[in-house]
């Protein structure tokens, strides 16, 4: 800091140039303000209309049939910390409103061109009225119905750092669509009515049930929703979870809504995850709409600008309720947990091993110990050399095609495959070791596509062309992303209104059934706004992912000991592409430890 810098207070229009930076950071930002003053407002009918060119928003309008803002205190509106939600600090306690800051109209108003036209239902006349950059250009009478529009231009005009960081126009459009898409999950009693250039995206009808809404929105997920209902005393909760067979890559179908507020809860997430239990992996989250209402001097929702966050005072009891009302309708569906324990399929295998005695499969009594050694001594001795002999070739037939041996990966020999998913192998130490085969499968192709990514995949046409039905946030993203698919090897084409019909995929994948590597490559997408490099890793991994060995596969040992070498060459053999252990493994002193030897 230089030395001759002294403290002063910031002039008026930088000081809301910096509040407004906390309220309003994309354009997304300002379709919530203006969305949530309409449903405080009591509108029953919402539109929302968004205008673009070239590569730009260039307008947001919000229309709605609320009370509307009195002509005298329309002015009022624009002043920060300017409500009438509130009236002391008191107020905070009991507040029902999505608003009571006084700062969104503001803060949109520092860093746009806005015009609000306004009439209540008892004046003659609407207000138009109209500000620049904080600086009033228009105040006049003029006619129109009940309610309140309000139209943003230029946004961010004497910002351009702000407009600089914003992502592709695709990118900003599915921002804003996947907001009123919750907003209508979120307010099934209002009309919302959604359109880009004209165009309308997706529309409701007010007065749906939740379903009806969802089913709209989703209709390829709504099949697998079924509803919750619970409550403790004042607190209740409502809405909709997906059953165990519906789950998503991200969270970004996951809605939390207090009090009608949207909001982020890591806590709330947790708890319903847990609810789950092991009917979903913990890597995977279900797809939910869960309205919460609590009193409001039991909920915090002043901690952000934003008002994104919120705190409980009752967290404990608030959890517990979530946690019972989900299981118990999960139970209420007549779901089944996952077996406590393996089948007789899930025993090790040690193939073909002669079995003399009960010893080698079933860990029965061991009435010729001497016997059982020399028959498992002899059969490993046996595997150690067909295995080496196995490993020397393929090693052999590789040596020229990838980047080399790593030098700490041990030579290994085949021994056998447990629960069809871990491939068990040993060396010349004694040391045993178990090998993830999808993980270690994954991470050999995830190298060998890397490999190629200077060229284009190879792409094989489907003789079924697969339809996917998206959400159209979903379907709004795919143009921005089509180049990257296009280079990995899809074949992806429009099919009509937010469908889009899968033509063509990597040869990689082999034969493709399944519509969700598509949907998760694109979840992927909205819910990281990685930029076109890191996009490219994203899809690189999914498709390495999908094309990998399954868990659950049953091996030969020609194909145990394929990914083993395939795996001793790849450059970082210990992890898979999404950082899992691929092989642990045991030393001799480390099993003797656990046998209580030494």
């Amino acid at each position: 800091m230089n030395e001759t810098a002294h403290i002063q207070v910031l002039d008026e229009s930088t000081i809301h140039l910096i509040a407004a930076g906390e309220v309003v950071d994309r354009p997304v930002s300002i379709v919530k303000e203006l969305v949530e003053n309409a449903i405080d407002a009591s509108a029953t009918r919402i539109t929302i209309e968004v205008t673009t060119a070239r590569v730009t928003i260039t307008r947001i309008r919000i229309s709605d049939d609320g009370i509307g803002i009195p002509s005298d205190q329309v002015t009022i509106a624009f002043l920060p910390h300017a409500t009438s939600k509130i009236r002391t600090g008191d107020d905070l306690l009991t507040c029902r409103t999505l608003g009571f800051r006084g700062e969104a109209l503001a803060s949109i108003a520092a860093v746009s061109y806005v015009t609000i036209v306004s009439k209540t239902r008892s004046s003659d006349f609407a207000t138009r009225f109209r500000i620049t950059g904080g600086e009033v250009v228009e105040h006049t009478d003029i006619g129109a119905p009940d309610g309140t529009s309000i139209t943003v231009e230029e946004i961010f005009f004497n910002t351009p750092a702000r407009r600089k960081f914003l992502k592709s126009l695709h990118t900003e459009i599915a921002h804003i669509t996947s907001l009123l898409e919750s907003f209508s999950c979120l307010y099934p009693d209002i009309t919302f009515r959604y359109l880009v250039n004209g165009q309308e995206k997706f529309s409701t009808h007010g007065g749906s049930a939740l379903l009806d809404i969802f089913r709209a929105l989703y209709p390829a997920d709504a099949r697998m929703m079924i509803p919750v209902s619970g409550e403790d005393g004042e607190i209740t909760v409502t809405g909709l979870i997906s059953l165990p067979g519906l789950v998503k890559q991200n969270r970004q179908r996951f809605l939390i809504a207090v009090n009608g507020r949207l909001v982020q809860a890591p806590t709330v997430i947790s708890a319903v995850k847990r609810a789950y239990g092991t009917l979903i992996p913990g890597n995977v989250w279900p797809v939910a709409v869960l309205m919460l209402e609590i009193p409001p001097s039991e909920v915090d929702a002043n901690i952000h600008p934003t008002k994104r966050e919120v705190r409980f005072s009752a967290e404990r009891k608030i959890l517990d309720l979530l946690v019972q009302t989900v299981r118990r309708a999960l139970d209420d569906a007549d779901l089944l947990d996952l077996p406590a324990g393996p089948d007789e399929d899930t025993q090790i295998s040690f193939n073909d091993i002669p079995s003399p005695s009960p010893v080698l499969v079933r860990y029965g009594a061991i009435a010729a110990a001497p016997a059982a050694r020399q028959v498992c001594e002899a059969t490993l001795a046996g595997y150690r050399t067909t295995s080496r002999q196995l490993l020397q070739t393929r090693l052999q037939e590789s040596a020229d095609e990838g980047p080399g041996r790593d030098e700490r990966f041990p030579e290994l020999f085949w021994i056998g495959q447990v629960g069809g998913t871990y491939i068990i192998a040993g060396d010349k130490t004694g040391a045993l070791f178990l090998i993830d085969q999808h993980a270690a499968h994954e991470r050999v192709r995830y190298d060998q596509l890397k490999q190629r990514e200077s060229v284009h995949l190879k792409t094989q046409e489907l003789i079924a062309p697969v339809v996917l039905t998206l959400s159209p946030s979903e379907a709004g993203f795919i143009p921005s992303v089509l180049p990257v698919l296009t280079d990995e090897g899809f074949i992806i084409e429009p099919f009509g209104q937010d469908t889009w019909c899968v033509r063509g995929v990597p040869v990689v994948l082999g034969r493709y059934e399944d519509p969700e590597t598509v949907r998760e490559i694109i979840g992927s997408i909205l819910s990281e706004d990685e930029g076109p490099a890191r996009l490219k890793e994203q899809v690189l991994r999914l498709v390495a992912c999908r094309s990998a060995v399954k868990a659950g596969a049953m091996l030969t040992p020609e194909q145990g000991m394929d990914i083993i070498t395939q795996l001793s060459q790849t450059e970082d053999p210990w992890t898979c592409p999404h950082g899992r252990p691929t092989i642990i493994s045991f030393s001799c002193q480390e099993l003797g430890k656990m046998f209580k030897r030494v």
